[in-house]
């Protein structure tokens, strides 16, 4: 595969301050061993997709409260034949952050359903607690499109669900050598037949059950979360995709062990908009939900969307989930910290606990109304001629 390396801008200028962001969305949060957390997700240009789209990355020191300006970013790279799409944050096993960053390239001819349109880079941190970090040259990881936190598996094999285009069956990566090297392996048939109108933008999660099997959920434009499993850690033999009746619509959500034991989910409650976003929790390895909690709801005039959670737990039990609320609209980035036992009591009843808090907003209106407009124009062109055919997209002229 012939890649493009991502570059880490470490010291980022002031054309990176929230004033100059027209949209932000697709969060991800990492609590270091020592309970620091970062953020990060995406922004540049006037919208998703955009040639100058970009990843940045924050921190807090005093669990949440109060953020840094960007500490890092990664940007896009037209002139070398990529843009940078999307970023995920993780904590490893051995308290190393990584941060990945998917690449679109934006080849001549290139199709959507060509393995090599997506590469998966990292960076990674030794000591994420350190004052000033220190990253590892930014290596390739692996094919597919990642927005999901890695499943580290009770035999040491880690699960990476990058997935792409390629096939007909959900994929994802398999490292046995703690990320030094990235197998790409496929699971069931996706639950929905793949059209080339119809991408299937799966962002699955794995989770291993206490039988030592694996389940795996999909988002899936059904409006439902579908699944499928594998009796064995090797994952040799997975089921084909079938639809869970879990509503998802058609947005990531979050499934991942807590240190309890229990299971948690967050999504959104409904199959047709990206509004309600719940946290349930499983006791018996999610074949049933029995506690529900709501963290907040979307109305189109005023927030447009809530969506896509990303969550750490802390080693007290708190939960700090991250989601974005109106993208293109209040374009804020919020937070919350709950426990378990406010979902199982189905609303907050820690003193500690909160919902929505703001961590990010964008501003409203365009500060530079001219600027917006002709990067608006600039995108709408790259759209025509470049995005839209490589995904065989028809744009219908009015009539």
């Amino acid at each position: 595969m012939n890649v493009q390396p991502i570059h880490l801008n470490l010291n980022p200028g002031a054309e990176f301050d929230t004033k100059y962001r027209f949209w932000q969305g697709c969060p991800t949060l990492l609590r270091t061993k020592k309970g620091r957390l970062y953020a990060g997700w995406y922004s540049g240009g006037v919208g998703e997709p955009d040639l100058e789209n970009y990843n940045l990355l924050i921190r807090s020191d005093d669990d949440g409260w109060s953020w840094t300006k960007p500490v890092a970013v990664v940007p896009s790279e037209p002139e070398n034949g990529f843009v940078a799409i999307d970023i995920q944050l993780w904590l490893d096993p051995l308290d190393r952050m990584w941060m990945f960053i998917t690449q679109r390239y934006l080849r001549e001819n290139m199709q959507i359903t060509d393995p090599d349109h997506l590469a998966l880079w990292a960076a990674v941190c030794n000591d994420p607690d350190a004052e000033t970090l220190e990253w590892q040259e930014p290596f390739f990881v692996s094919q597919g499109f990642l927005r999901t936190q890695p499943t580290v598996l009770s035999n040491g094999d880690w699960l990476l669900c990058a997935y792409d285009w390629s096939s007909q069956n959900y994929r994802y990566s398999r490292s046995k050598d703690h990320g030094k090297t990235w197998e790409r392996c496929e699971a069931g048939k996706r639950a929905a037949v793949l059209k080339k109108e119809e991408m299937q933008f799966d962002e699955a999660m794995i989770l291993e059950r206490q039988d030592h099997s694996l389940l795996m959920f999909a988002r899936d434009r059904s409006g439902f979360i579908a699944q499928c499993t594998c009796k064995d850690l090797a994952g040799t033999e997975w089921t084909s995709g079938e639809f869970t009746g879990i509503p998802g619509a058609n947005s990531r959500f979050f499934l991942k062990r807590l240190n309890s034991g229990r299971v948690l989910l967050i999504h959104n409650n409904s199959s047709t908009m990206r509004t309600d976003l719940c946290a349930k929790l499983s006791e018996d390895d999610g074949a049933t939900w029995k506690y529900s909690m709501p963290l907040g709801s979307a109305i189109a005039e005023d927030w447009g969307t809530i969506s896509y959670p990303d969550v750490v737990q802390a080693g007290d039990g708190r939960i700090f989930v991250i989601y974005d609320c109106g993208r293109i609209t209040s374009k804020e980035i919020r937070m919350a910290q709950i426990t378990e036992e406010d979902i199982m009591n189905g609303s907050i009843c820690d003193y500690s606990s909160y919902l929505n808090r703001i961590i990010s907003k964008a501003p409203g209106k365009p500060f530079d109304q001219a600027l917006f407009e002709r990067k608006k124009r600039d995108r709408n062109i790259w759209l025509d001629d470049i995005f839209f055919p490589m995904y065989g997209i028809v744009k219908k002229e009015n009539s």
